[in-house]
């Protein structure tokens, strides 16, 4: 006997009309204000992030003409004199000026390109082996010879001081004490900022200091 069989047609249920694929021109228009808004803050960031970029740069220069200057100390047995100018030729008797960048053999500019500054204690530059260097620093340690160099008032006795006059461009009181933008022989004298001295609307420089002590150590 046959057995009838009916015949099923697939069922496709149907809520309602179809929705278009894509956006529509609301959630459009709503996508493209988030964007702008992200843009705008993002177009706000970029300066405060050059500007600390820089900085960064301009303090990591120091610290590496540091280094240089405590190596050229350590092979020489002698601290140099600091530039009368630009071009970073030493100059005797300078003990305040640009960075003797030619004897150093280093750039001596910082991030802003700017030449870096220097002050050294003159005690620490005429000796001629790294011994009569470290009897030096001892005598000044001692006090048995008045030191030349301060940072933070007369709270820190340096062996030598590196400055980079910051985004302004100019050196800043107390670095620069006849407010002319730089530091000089002449118009300033042989006390300097403290290192890490935050910045503030009159003061943006950078100073790395080499204490008397810590060069001592240092030589063995």
């Amino acid at each position: 006997m046959a057995t009838d069989r009916m015949l099923r047609l697939p069922f496709h249920a149907r809520y309602g009309p179809e929705r278009p694929k894509g956006f529509t021109l609301i959630e459009l228009a709503f996508v493209l204000v988030i964007m702008g808004v992200l843009v705008s803050m993002g177009a706000g960031l970029i300066p405060l992030l050059v500007n600390q970029s820089k900085l960064n740069e301009s303090r990591a220069i120091v610290r590496e003409t540091k280094t240089a200057i405590i190596g050229y100390a350590l092979a020489t047995g002698r601290l140099p004199w600091a530039a009368a100018g630009t071009d970073g030729a030493e100059t005797v008797n300078r003990q305040r000026g640009y960075l003797p960048r030619e004897t150093l053999g280093i750039p001596g500019t910082d991030s802003y390109t700017r030449p870096l500054f220097y002050s050294v204690d003159p005690y620490l530059v005429t000796s001629s082996s790294t011994e009569e260097l470290k009897d030096r620093l001892a005598e000044l340690i001692s006090g048995a010879h008045a030191p030349g160099l301060f940072c933070d008032g007369t709270s820190i006795r340096a062996a030598f001081v590196v400055i980079s006059s910051g985004k302004n461009l100019d050196a800043d009181a107390p670095n620069d004490d006849d407010h002319n933008g730089i530091v000089s022989q002449s118009g300033d004298n042989n006390r300097f900022a403290k290192p890490g001295a935050p910045e503030t609307s009159d003061y943006d420089d950078i100073v790395e200091a080499v204490t008397l002590t810590y060069l001592h150590g240092r030589i063995e």
